[in-house]
């Protein structure tokens, strides 16, 4: 795909484009959250409201806890047929579409629909307006495209607001947030449910994991930066699964004197996910210096190396731009 084909879409000329294709497949991220898979599988739904075809893949499965909404449960893993469109919706970089990625790499028709400020811009048509949540986008597409929102669309995208906006609690929330979600509550949708499954609800594998985790807290800056560990062992120990570790480091942010948050989630040998938070220190660009990103305040990305050289690399290089 050639570089200059890469180009902004205004909402409308965004909703007229997909309202004119035959079959289109929307791509999810790898570890799949709540915003991924609600605003994804919402505009499934809107499409095929007005006679487009739509399926949702995600390269990863799906986290038990958000199957509760049935919509949710049809993500596939694998490409079935032709498409006339791929759709990348809460991805930052083309890395993050996993196994598919190569394919949407060479396909010509590609959109790119986010709301991280490190979105790399890498399809055909980019949509990246920042926000809370990329569901806030979805749910401007959807209105754009005069698709009525019922209560199964307003469940899905009150999902991805709530999970990403930390249940309304993130600095990045804004009137725009708090508008999107009363007019999906006035939909129908039922955000103590969402809450209750998205946050509230444990499992006792999660219990135990949580409380090792949290017994190993490690400080550095005199207080300032909080390093918490989840490591392979600590899974196999507990009989916890890797999407259970989400809301972990929200935990770290509420200790006091913490101003940055650090999750150094082992994936195999010598590889680590690192998951930073802030409260001011602009940590996206702490994780573009591993070649990661996200939000000024919430980001991650991949560090190699054994335990002690992530703890190093990730401390070191928070410290270079701790506020």
């Amino acid at each position: 795909m050639k570089t200059d084909a890469r180009k902004p879409f205004g909402i409308a000329e965004l909703a007229d484009k997909l309202l004119s294709e035959e079959r289109v497949a929307l791509f999810c991220h790898v570890h799949p959250d709540g915003d991924t898979l609600g605003s994804a599988c919402a505009l499934k739904i809107a499409l095929t409201k007005v006679g487009v075809k739509a399926e949702v893949f995600c390269s990863d499965s799906v986290p038990l806890k958000y199957t509760f909404l049935p919509e949710i449960r049809n993500v596939k893993s694998e490409l079935d047929g032709k498409f006339s469109a791929f759709v990348a919706i809460d991805n930052a970089e083309i890395t993050r579409l996993g196994a598919f990625a190569a394919e949407f790499s060479e396909f010509k028709n590609t959109f790119n629909i986010d709301h991280h400020v490190s979105n790399t811009r890498y399809a055909a048509i980019n949509y990246v307006v920042d926000g809370s949540s990329n569901s806030e986008n979805v749910y401007d597409i959807i209105n754009a495209m005069k698709v009525g929102i019922d209560g199964e669309i307003a469940n899905l995208l009150a999902l991805g607001i709530v999970t990403d906006s930390g249940n309304f609690h993130h600095k990045n929330v804004t009137k725009r947030t708090f508008l999107c979600a009363a007019e999906l509550l006035e939909r129908g949708a039922d955000f103590n449910e969402i809450y209750f499954n998205a946050f509230s609800r444990q499992s006792p594998e999660r219990v135990k994991l949580f409380s090792r985790v949290m017994d190993k807290i490690r400080y550095f800056e005199d207080g300032r930066i909080a390093l918490i560990t989840v490591s392979l062992s600590d899974l196999k120990e507990t009989g916890a699964k890797q999407d259970e570790t989400e809301g972990f480091i929200d935990f770290v942010m509420g200790i006091v004197g913490v101003e940055v948050g650090i999750c150094l989630m082992q994936t195999d040998n010598n590889s680590y996910k690192a998951s930073f938070r802030s409260k001011n220190t602009d940590v996206n660009a702490v994780a573009s210096v591993f070649g990661g990103g996200g939000h000024k305040l919430a980001s991650g990305c991949k560090i190699s190396g054994s335990y002690e050289e992530a703890v190093d690399k990730a401390v070191s290089t928070v410290r270079r731009f701790l506020d």
